[in-house]
């Protein structure tokens, strides 16, 4: 993560991480998405904070419901959250609304070719290996 821009990086395993850190951030951007990171990240801010999560729940209604009932579910539970934790922290509260587009992803092409997006890999694994690595967690 310090290769990717970031000034600080937080093993969420440590022991009293929570409380070594707590209230220290201006903004938190959670790759994981699971209630804990949730929980743990929020309470990472500082009052007036920024936490943004890649795990919204956008994709999963609206693939459960469709999109004119999935869409409106998932806007519903992102406001109750941000007034939730507007109130409750001082913080503002985001999730991601992603799409498939061919230039986007040119344009992480590019970035990663000129060194300006730099991602650690702990592990690689072959295609056909997913469904196994997936039902493992991929460990």
């Amino acid at each position: 993560m310090l290769e990717s821009g970031a000034e600080q990086a937080v093993d969420y395993t440590a022991e009293d991480i929570e409380v070594a850190i707590k209230g220290k951030f201006d903004a938190v951007f959670d790759t994981i998405g699971l209630p804990e990171t949730e929980r743990t990240g929020i309470n990472f801010l500082k009052r007036g904070g920024h936490y943004m999560t890649l795990q919204g729940e956008a994709a999963a209604l609206t693939d459960r419901y469709g999109l004119v009932v999935g869409l409106p579910l998932a806007t519903s539970i992102l406001w109750k959250k941000q007034i939730q934790y507007r109130y409750s922290h001082g913080i503002e509260y985001w999730w991601t609304y992603m799409r498939a587009d061919s230039d986007g992803l040119a344009e992480i092409r590019r970035l990663s070719e000129i060194g300006k997006l730099k991602m650690p890999v702990e592990k690689t694994f072959r295609g056909e290996d997913i469904p196994d690595r997936a039902s493992e967690g991929c460990s």
